[in-house]
């Protein structure tokens, strides 16, 4: 495996004031998996992106397979045999997979016309990579998330691919999904692909890479054998110094017995099942379960989402009914959801107009209405360096942030807003090991306020070292209320999960 398929150098790329490459390099080999890691806004996605035709480098040099590329477009490099899977899964939901395959290189007749036979029988032989033969005829929509990253890969798999670049591709993925991927990237590699992963998720790396590159703020760090480093070592390289991730709990105030939330047998359609609980002040509470345990449809419902049928809500002792996300935020309630792109953050607006949002009305002067732009100013500053939010300024639309940014915008929102009780959902999906530590450590200032903090996470390491208390969800109903979790181990929690 010592033939190198792919060579950058001095690669350069420059977004507005931000120097997003820097001078970076990278080298791949045939048939190896090779990690691309680094905190948010380290240029991982930027550079898969350039290779792929979806950006274009001020400067540099790549050669791959012995010629100096530089491709125009995404379709450009597709034909050369370069393709890439993105993080945010983007198909037509209503057209075929077949058209969503061969979307914009449809076969066509003499005359321009779509061969719709042509089309047909050509995705069925790719199709049955994966045993997917028999959907091609089936639309998008009627798919789960596993099945469309799978179209992803597949629209890669059209030409004679030499390369795939994985842009965080298990972030919505369940256990058995992303067993199911591995497998399949291994499948690849066997027949020679390259592989290039990008991942926040570093026991993944260590389970299927075979080396891993470290940049970041844009320049490259250095590249590890995985056989040779440890997880620590590439954290350390990662954010430039030695981490301890769960950080001390040395909370002040921590845990009193008063109940600043609570909800009573609650019901609704999408499956919420008599769920109570109850969250004290200066309390996080964790809620654990597998992918369809409830946790995630309990949260809306609460939230005003998701509509209850009955049960109870209490906000300090006093009964509420929340019949909107609206009203929620008006009685103290605050909601980071799982899904930032589709709910968290509005993409076109701006870093300051997303922070303020749910509170911009406070903002207004009483008599003219106007805006105090110096006090929200303010607000927006102090939350973009708690959070160390990578931005050229308040003013970039956020669609222009990395990931792991948006979700940092989407956190500060709600932190922002000054709500009494706070939800966090999947808080650090998407987010670098260097800001999770800091969303740990904001979780406890958030909690020594006073604050009643609700947490639901699929990382159970993260549960059981910041969570006071565990509720375990499974068909929609909390099995089990953890209420101390010292020496409480991971087989314990996940065996009730699973029932």
């Amino acid at each position: 495996m010592s033939d190198i398929v792919l060579k950058s150098e001095g690669m350069n790329k420059r977004f507005g004031g931000v120097h997003a490459l820097s001078d970076m390099q990278f080298e791949l080999r045939r048939g190896e998996v090779h990690a691309l890691v680094g905190e948010n806004g380290a240029g991982k996605s930027t550079y898969i992106k350039i290779l792929s035709g979806v950006y274009q480098k001020d400067s540099g040099k790549t050669v791959y397979d012995g010629k100096e590329i530089d491709f125009k477009s995404a379709i450009d490099a597709r034909k050369a045999g370069i393709g890439m899977v993105p993080q945010i899964i983007e198909l037509a939901p209503k057209l075929t997979v077949a058209e969503n395959i061969f979307m914009g290189v449809y076969p066509t007749n003499g005359n321009g016309i779509i061969n719709w036979k042509e089309l047909q029988a050509k995705a069925e032989s790719i199709a049955e990579t994966f045993d997917m033969k028999h959907m091609v005829l089936q639309t998008v929509d009627q798919l789960g998330t596993g099945h469309r990253q799978l179209i992803e890969i597949l629209k890669t798999l059209i030409y004679d691919t030499k390369i795939i670049a994985f842009d965080e591709p298990t972030a919505a993925l369940s256990a058995e999904e992303t067993g199911r991927l591995f497998e399949l990237i291994g499948k690849l590699k066997a027949k020679g692909i390259s592989i290039i992963y990008v991942s926040h998720r570093l026991d993944e790396l260590f389970q299927i890479a075979d080396r891993i590159t470290v940049l970041k703020d844009g320049h490259y760090i250095g590249t590890r054998n995985q056989k040779e480093v440890t997880k620590a070592e590439i954290v350390s390289m990662m954010v430039g110094r030695d981490l301890d991730l769960f950080g001390t709990d040395n909370r002040k105030i921590g845990r009193t017995d008063e109940v600043v939330f609570e909800v009573e047998k609650l019901q609704a359609k999408n499956n919420v099942n008599d769920v109570s609980f109850k969250v004290r002040k200066g309390e996080i509470v964790g809620c654990f379960g597998m992918v369809g345990s409830g946790r995630t449809e309990t949260m809306m419902s609460i939230f005003g989402d998701n509509l209850l049928e009955s049960g109870e809500i209490r906000m300090r002792g006093k009964k509420v009914r929340i019949k909107s996300p609206a009203q929620a935020v008006k009685l103290g309630l605050g909601l980071v959801p799982e899904n930032r792109i589709s709910q968290g953050v509005i993409l076109i607006g701006s870093v300051r107009n997303n922070i303020t949002l749910p509170f911009v009305h406070k903002l207004a002067s009483k008599r003219a209405g106007f805006i105090d732009l110096k006090k929200e100013g303010g607000i927006v500053k102090h939350f973009i360096e708690t959070l160390k939010v990578k931005t050229p300024n308040a003013e970039t639309p956020v669609k222009s942030l990395s990931g792991g940014n948006q979700q940092k915008v989407s956190i500060a929102k709600w932190l922002a807003s000054s709500c009494d009780v706070l939800i966090f959902d999947e808080p650090t999906h998407g987010i670098d090991v260097g800001a999770k530590a800091d969303i740990y450590q904001l979780l406890r200032e958030l909690s020594d306020e006073g604050k009643g903090i609700v947490m639901v996470s699929s990382e159970l390491s993260e549960v059981l070292n910041i969570c006071d208390r565990i509720l375990v969800f499974r068909d929609g109903t909390i099995v089990h209320d953890f209420e101390n979790t010292k020496g409480l181990t991971e087989e314990e929690v996940v065996q009730l999960a699973l029932g």
